[in-house]
């Protein structure tokens, strides 16, 4: 009997350049687009046995941005894949157009529509000033790309490794929480199966 090897449930049989490790936030943001993916499922047993029904671009925009996406941007980070970047990109301009048009969640918040554009305008500029011109950002990018490091990255390699923003109790934190995203994921759907039972179960005398 030789000893049993947990094998993760989220693992891409494929992985470009294993031995690069992505920074912790790219990290972080795989760990949440699964969160989404898990809450989109049980938010649709629960809508569903509530008797509510999206239809038309409510239903699709639930798909599109919160399953599809989040699946496209866990996937492509986990793979060492350098359409995460794009994935990432993808997210936040539908997002932020869903915003503007008030559509969604964030679209319903009482906001003065000029206050609302330069909040977005602010927030995608960010977002893209960090996937395109942060030094950690590109050192990731480049490397698993497998092109020529250019000399200003390529003198703080050590620097810009995946993995050391953090300090050490918060990545050993990180690491625990996406060593067992598994299991929090099979939590959800074995609390959304209970809630179905008891919801469409007759308990009463």
């Amino acid at each position: 009997m030789r000893p049993g090897t947990k094998v993760k449930m989220w693992s891409p049989r494929y992985k470009n350049r294993p031995e690069v490790e992505p920074p912790g936030l790219l990290k972080a943001i795989g760990a949440f687009s699964v969160l989404s993916i898990v809450g989109v499922l049980i938010y649709t047993v629960t809508q569903s046995l509530a008797g509510v029904e999206k239809r038309g671009f409510e239903a699709a925009y639930v798909a599109v941005l919160h399953f599809v996406l989040p699946f496209g941007v866990f996937y492509t980070i986990s793979a060492n894949s350098p359409l995460s970047r794009l994935a990432i990109a993808a997210y936040a301009l539908i997002l932020s157009s869903a915003t503007v048009a008030g559509k969604g969640y964030l679209g319903s918040l009482q906001f003065a529509e000029s206050h609302k554009v330069i909040v977005i305008a602010a927030s995608l500029f960010a977002l893209f000033a960090w996937l395109f011109g942060s030094p950690k950002m590109r050192f990731y990018y480049t490397s698993i790309s497998n092109k020529p490091m250019p000399l200003d990255l390529a003198v703080r390699a050590e620097d810009l490794h995946g993995g050391n923003w953090l300090s050490s109790k918060a990545r050993e934190k990180l690491s625990w929480f996406l060593d067992n995203l598994e299991t929090l994921v099979l939590v959800g759907f074995i609390l959304a199966a209970i809630y179905a039972f008891v919801s469409t179960t007759n308990l009463g005398p």
